[in-house]
């Protein structure tokens, strides 16, 4: 079969340009933060005043319009507009496609523009070193392959289905994420002494500034934790450690042992405040920006770094100048009775075992989701 293309912009209806309806007092607005990446629905639309509406909201929307973010097109910034906001206005951050309903089916668009090969287009027609953006004009440039309407409905159908199974998985996750940050709150509210995090740890400490490498040098090379191996989850990424020359001095002062909680002081936004507990029996340190905290008891670990991992915690860190041993030992925390806090640890572990097996169960989804992807629109599905 040949592979017939089109350009968007001949498939799809011209968008004018209109603010806010002013026979109203307010309205909804639709910006790139009002869109979720991973799902790419519109869940965070604000709701404004007529004398704060932004210059940019210039798009008024309709049902089934597709949104394709022009700043940072590598993030597939991309939503389709459902029935409750239709009406709505859309910065003019996003290119807005209205497929003609007689020649493209506004689901096998929305499942396009997800795609690799626009993705690819979008990224590589960019400009901008540090924002990198497109253009509406570049965006309705682009082509799709474009079969037979009931052919793009059926794709569209197949297309769906398998992303709906992936958005449960995830669904399942945030469940229980969910799940544990409740018992968590069980157990905190059920404190009742307050004190701070030296009352739980035997020491907190700096690690080693010792240069570290990817690849092993000498007969004294050690592993070396850092900051970008505790991943934004609260776990340790152990697969591709640096590694750094320690003495026998180092090793004994900054080794990091089977319990331990290892924080992160410096770094962006996203990685300040991290913490993960080490439970390897692998021979490893520290880094200098990673404050090993050393529990008094194991089931303290747990209870430790789900307390620094929560956002009241990193909130309250993080406006801090700098982080250090010392004032992380004197942050302020609810300390649960030693058995409220094995109870919790058992906890976590158990949804941790269901969270891992979910999540490996969701890579499996999207890989099966990319070939179906391919296959849809190489007309081999």
């Amino acid at each position: 079969m040949i592979e017939v293309r089109h350009r968007l912009a001949d498939i799809t209806e011209p968008i004018d340009s209109a603010g806010p309806d002013t026979s109203g007092q307010n309205f909804i607005f639709v910006d790139l933060s009002s869109v979720d990446l991973n799902s790419k629905r519109i869940v965070a639309p604000r709701q404004l005043g007529l004398d704060s509406a932004p210059v940019r909201a210039r798009q008024r929307l309709r049902r089934g319009d597709v949104l394709v973010s022009t700043v940072r097109p590598h993030l597939n910034c991309v939503a389709s507009v459902p029935s409750n906001l239709d009406g709505a206005i859309a910065t003019t951050g996003f290119s807005v496609l209205r497929p003609r309903p007689e020649i493209l089916d506004e689901r096998y668009l929305f499942r396009w523009v997800q795609g690799p090969e626009f993705i690819a287009d979008m990224t590589r027609l960019a400009s901008g070193a540090s924002v990198p953006t497109i253009s509406d004009a570049l965006v309705r440039a682009s082509e799709i392959p474009l079969p037979p309407l009931e052919e793009q409905r059926r794709i569209a159908s197949v297309l769906d289905e398998a992303d709906q199974i992936r958005l449960d998985r995830r669904d399942a996750i945030a469940l229980l994420d969910e799940l544990a940050r409740s018992f968590y709150l069980s157990v905190v509210e059920g404190a009742s002494v307050f004190g701070i995090v030296r009352d739980l740890v035997e020491s907190a400490s700096y690690g080693t500034s010792a240069k570290t490498s990817a690849s092993p040098r000498g007969m004294n090379a050690l592993p070396i934790i850092r900051v970008s191996d505790i991943t934004s989850d609260g776990a340790l990424n152990l697969t591709n450690l640096n590694v750094a020359e320690v003495d026998a001095a180092e090793r004994e002062r900054y080794s990091v042992k089977y319990g331990d909680v290892l924080f992160s002081r410096t770094g962006s936004a996203e990685s300040v405040s991290k913490a993960a507990i080490f439970w390897g029996d692998q021979a490893s340190a520290h880094a200098v920006n990673v404050i090993r905290l050393r529990p008094r008891h194991t089931a303290s670990a747990e209870y430790l770094a789900y307390f620094l991992n929560s956002a009241h915690t990193k909130d309250t860190l993080r406006v801090m100048a700098t982080i250090n041993p010392i004032n992380l030992l004197l942050a302020s925390v609810p300390i649960p009775s030693f058995a409220a806090q094995a109870l919790l640890t058992q906890e976590l572990r158990d949804m941790h075992v269901l969270r891992v097996n979910e999540v490996a169960q969701l890579a499996l989804l999207d890989e099966l989701y990319v070939t179906l992807e391919n296959r849809a629109f190489t007309q081999r599905l």
